[in-house]
């Protein structure tokens, strides 16, 4: 009776499995409103795709303004992310990563004793707030063919939340 018991759990699970790859790899879209788009529109939007969308934005963001409202604590919290590969203390210890201490107005690629990747060694700007919070939003769209692996940080919130704390480590 076991064996029979466990041979239908085990095709359930495998079903169960088959059902979340599926949506996985094949989300489905619950798309209610359709209108046609004229091909000179398309054209537009392909245009746009070969930018990031932050690269497009960067004009547009008045940073005074959304500095405003960011949270130290909640910058200090996210800062944990980093503290795996990052020192965030004032010994500016190499990890995986360069330290971050004083990162902010900080000329990029300068630690000595850090191998940057070429892409990070050519940039050659300063850390400045806006660079900090493109950089951050994803590293490897923003300067393509650094070895960053993380992912970055999608909700803008996040991102100012970080940069306050970051400008804090001085």
């Amino acid at each position: 009776m076991n064996k029979y018991f466990l041979s239908i759990i085990t095709v359930l699970l495998i079903i169960q499995s088959l059902f979340l790859i599926d949506d996985i790899f094949f989300p489905k879209k619950n798309i209610k409103n359709v209108y046609s788009v004229s091909s000179s529109v398309e054209e537009i939007d392909k245009k746009n795709e070969e930018k990031p969308l932050s690269k497009n934005l960067k004009n547009k963001i008045d940073f005074d303004n959304l500095f405003i409202n960011a949270n130290f604590e909640k910058g200090k919290k996210i800062a944990k992310q980093c503290a795996g590969c990052h020192d965030l203390e004032k010994s500016k210890k190499i990890k995986v990563g360069p330290p971050l201490w004083s990162i902010v107005g900080k000329q990029s690629a300068l630690e000595e004793n850090f191998e940057y990747s070429e892409s990070l060694k050519n940039f050659k700007k300063e850390w400045s707030v806006e660079n900090l919070y493109f950089f951050l939003e994803n590293p490897k769209n923003y300067i393509s063919g650094t070895k960053m692996i993380y992912k970055g940080l999608k909700k803008s919130e996040d991102r100012v939340n970080l940069i306050q704390y970051l400008k804090s480590l001085k």
